[in-house]
Formats: C-alpha cells, structure tokens, sequence
C-alpha cells in the first residue's frame, strides 16, 4: 500500500507543505543564530518561527540575568502579555519538559496565569536548559483552546533547542569578553613587563609596561617573532631554551639599558587538555631590592668588624684579668657570667651573619665545598657542647652508622647547623635528659638527627618553624634565650646542599631533627661548583 493509497492527495499536499515549511524556518533561524551572536537579534528570529509554525498569537522567552530576567519577544507578542513573564519563569525553573496548558483557567498548581484572561486560552511553556544549567523559560500562548499535535511539539523543540544554543553562545561570548576586558585591565596596570609567545615563539601579549621597558609598541610588537623585537641575549636564552645549550644555563638578571636590573622568569602557557600553548615572559624590576640587598651586604660587614672585633677584645681582657691581680671567688663567677654572655653575643652575631649570607632571596654565599667524613663532624659537635651539656646534667650522645660515605660538603656551614640543632636539643630538654646526635644514610640521603626527650612541639607550632624569626612561645619556655634564626640556617644549609630540614616531634615525649643531604653528584664528588 503506498502513501498515495492512505492519504488523500490534498492532505497529502499539506503534509509535504508543512514539512517544507518547517524545513525552511529551521534553516533561517540556524542561519541568524550563526550570524549573530546578541540574544536581542537572534531570540525574536526563534519567537517568531514559533509563532509562524504553530498559529500561536505570541511567543516569549524570559532569562535569567544578573539576579533579575529579562524578556524577549515575538513580533505579535506585546506588551500586554509581559505580565505573565516572572510567574512563567519561576514555573519553567522547576520543569524538565514541556508543559502543555489547553485551558488556563485550569493552570498547574503554582503558575498563576489570571493575568492573561480574556487574551489568550492556552498556553505552552517549554523550559530552556542544557547540561543541567536553567536559563530561563519559553512560553507560547494562543487565542482559541489549542491542542499541539506530536509534529508541532517535536518543531517547537527543535526551536527551543537553537534558543538554548544562541543563549548558551551569547553567554559564552559574554564570559569570554568580560575575561579578555578583565585580562587587559590586569595587563595594563601591572608593573611587570609582560610578554607571551606562541608555540611559534611569535608574540602574542605585549603589555603597555613591555612596551615601556622596550621602548617598542604593541601594535609594531604583536604577531613579530620574539627574537626580531626583544634584543637581549639574556632574555632570548629564556625564551628559546631549546637552542641555547638545552636550558641548561639558568638566567637569573637582565639589565637594562638605564641600568636597572630585572629578575625574568618564563613559564609555559598550559591549555585545558594539557597541551603547551606558549610561554609567558615576566619580567620584574628589582633594582630596588638590589640596592636593600647591598645594604644588608654593608651591614653585615659593620656588624662583623664593629661588633665581632670588640667582644674577642673584651674576652681577650678578660683572660688577662688574672694576670693583674688575685681574682676571688665571687670576681670569678662574675668574670663567668660575663664570659658567658661575651659568648652568647659572639653567637648571635655569627647567628645575624650567617642568616644573611644564607638568605634564599638575598645571600650570596657559595658553598666552599671539600671532602669531609660526616662522621666526623657529630663527634666534634657533640665534643663542643658536652659542658653545656653536662651542666643540665644531660646525656649527650653520638651514633654513626657503618653506611655514611666520604661526602663534598661545606663542612663549616654543616657544623653551625648541626651545632644548632643540638644547642636547640639541650635548651629545651629538661635536667636529666637525653640527646642523641646520629649519622646515617637511608634512601640515598645522608641524614644527620638529633633526638631528645624534652618539651617536644604542638603540630601547630611545627608548620613554620624553619622560618626566619620563628619562636615557639609556651611558659615552659619562660628565661630560655633564642634568636629564632637558628632552624632558618639550618634549613637553608641543607637546601644550598640540594636537600632539606625536617622536624617530628609530640608534646611531652620529645623531637628529632633532621638535616637531610641527598647523595648526588655535586655532594659525592664535588662536581658543579
């Protein structure tokens, strides 16, 4: 049985009609969508295929926006059916699918649509969603007691599908324009020159504090190979790792052609699948901190002469006194006490010095490295502080394991540390005490602890001990002096060594510390230096 057999030729005539039809409008709204990206030139093109499809009196769409909504119309949808937009918005928020009201007078519980009486008998409202996001809700009101048939309903969807894409596109569009404004005016007002490249190495980004550090436009700059407008061999070594000995060599300052210094640092562009899109150049003016650094650098040496030179003096007098003179008892605890402060002075500033050299932002020690048995270095630490040790009446103990190797260390700057940590030890561990000082090596580091069984440390207080300045305050502590520089010298010691410091530690049962040197190259046979 064919088609022509079932159907009436005229009715017939009106399907094919009505499908060409649709076809048509379809392909016009798809068209505008794609043309335009405003929701106030694509929405009304959607409304009023609608409205031709269906015989409906008005077609609207109401979107959320900004906390409010806003409302879009057809051409036959006026004014006069705007009142009904906040209650059919609210109603199609709680709706999944299309809801079809024949009569109004017999609306769905919630959605009050007496204002339309006497304009319009039924209604069709049609939520706007995607990807479980609501925008907002498309309504469709006719003036007789309408029934959609299943090909209205599935055209109407359709419909309501290119409203949701051209919603979803103008928020896109929206969100990408607000990024790229917010982007600019974050460019504009930063003090940092900054440029970004493409994988072509073609730039990309060129910021007005580029454009004034290199004296070159953006318009001249943007879309020119980075090594046709930025000169500086320096900065093309950032860029080009690649070429320029594989990035081994690490560029640290740029210096301008004012004199001012700059700290560059490149950092790959990463797109949301992962892929390397570029490289973003950021340079930073550090003249300033340049010039504290030297002032520090001055400091230190004033301290290291004016202060340094006088207490050795002073203890010098002082072992003389005896010469001059029969000292008694009482003279001679006073002369103690004065040679005990001498010496907590002289380590202070020692303390003062090294923080500065060791200083990750500011130091400029280099290691002096040689080759040296860590073993060593614990048993002459602990030979250093065995009276202050035994005045607390405190065991004071060293361990060395048969696995520790000949090592190329800073063998001074490894004693202060481990000196600190031990002089630590014995302050905070009662009289009576134990303090083990201990050598070894487990996976491929060379570890040197010390363990005691004093106050221990709260796991609040054990987050920022490695910082310059950090003390831990408890009333136990109340008369025990410290700078708070040790445990900053000790971390920086072992990190100028490639590796760490670290702390394990409970209240009430004790710590251990450890100093943590991994065993490479550079500390097993002193190359790199």
């Amino acid at each position: 049985m064919t088609v022509q057999e079932t159907l009436p030729t005229s009715e017939l005539h009106l399907t094919l009609q009505r499908y060409l039809d649709q076809r048509r409008l379809l392909s016009e709204v798809s068209q505008r969508i794609a043309a335009s990206a405003g929701l106030a030139e694509t929405l009304p093109h959607v409304l009023n295929g609608i409205c031709e499809a269906t015989g409906a009196v008005s077609a609207r769409a109401v979107i959320g926006e900004n906390g409010g909504t806003i409302s879009f119309a057809s051409e036959s949808g006026e004014a006069k059916f705007e009142a009904a937009d906040p209650a059919i918005y609210s109603f199609g928020q709680t709706q999944q699918a299309q809801v079809e009201i024949v009569d109004i007078t017999v609306a769905p519980s919630g959605l009050d649509l007496a204002g339309l009486s006497g304009l319009v008998s039924s209604v069709l409202v049609l939520p706007i969603q995607a990807q479980k996001t609501h925008y907002g809700a498309l309504w469709i009101a006719f003036k007789q007691p309408h029934q959609l048939t299943q090909d209205e309903r599935d055209f109407v969807g359709l419909l309501t599908l290119q409203a949701t894409i051209a919603i979803a596109n103008a928020r896109t569009f929206e969100e990408a324009k607000s990024g790229r404004e917010q982007l600019a005016a974050i460019l504009a007002s930063v003090a940092d020159a900054i440029i970004m490249v493409d994988k072509q190495r073609k730039i990309r980004v060129f910021n007005p504090a580029a454009e004034a550090l290199f004296q070159v436009t953006a318009k001249a700059a943007l879309g020119q190979p980075f090594k046709s407008i930025i000169k500086s061999d320096t900065l093309q070594k950032l860029v080009y790792p690649d070429e320029q000995n594989d990035g081994a060599e690490t560029i640290v300052e740029y210096v301008a052609s004012d004199g001012r210094i700059f700290a560059p640092h490149v950092s790959e562009v990463i797109s949301e699948n992962g892929n390397t899109d570029g490289w973003l150049l950021a340079v930073r003016d550090v003249s300033r901190f340049k010039r504290l650094n030297e002032n520090m650098s001055d400091f230190l040496r004033t301290v290291s002469h004016d202060l340094r030179s006088p207490l050795t003096a002073a203890k010098g007098y002082l072992d003389m006194l005896p010469m001059v003179g029969e000292v008694n008892d009482k003279q001679e605890g006073m002369m103690g006490k004065i040679f005990t402060s001498i010496d907590d002075m002289t380590n202070l500033v020692e303390k003062v010095l090294d923080a500065g050299r060791l200083d990750p932002m500011m130091g400029t020690y280099q290691l002096r490295r040689e080759s040296i048995d860590p073993t060593d270095i614990v048993s002459k630490v602990v030979s250093t502080l065995s009276n202050a040790a035994q005045k607390k009446q405190i065991n004071l103990r060293a361990r060395a394991a048969s696995n520790v190797p000949i090592m190329y260390l800073d063998e001074m700057m490894i004693e202060r540390a481990l000196q600190n940590l031990v002089e630590n030890a014995i302050k905070y561990t009662p009289e009576g005490g134990e303090v083990i000082v201990e050598t070894e090596v487990k996976n491929e580091t060379l570890i040197f602890s010390v363990t005691d069984n004093g106050l221990g440390i709260a796991p609040e207080d054990q987050t920022r001990l490695f910082e310059r300045g950090e003390r831990v305050r408890r009333k136990e502590h109340k008369g025990i002096r410290g700078s708070g520089l040790g445990l900053f010298i000790v971390r920086n010691v072992a990190q100028q060594h490639g590796g760490d410091a670290a702390v394990q530690s409970e209240e009430g049962k004790g710590s251990r510390f450890e100093i943590l040197i991994p065993l490479i190259d550079v500390n097993l046979r002193g190359g790199g230096d």
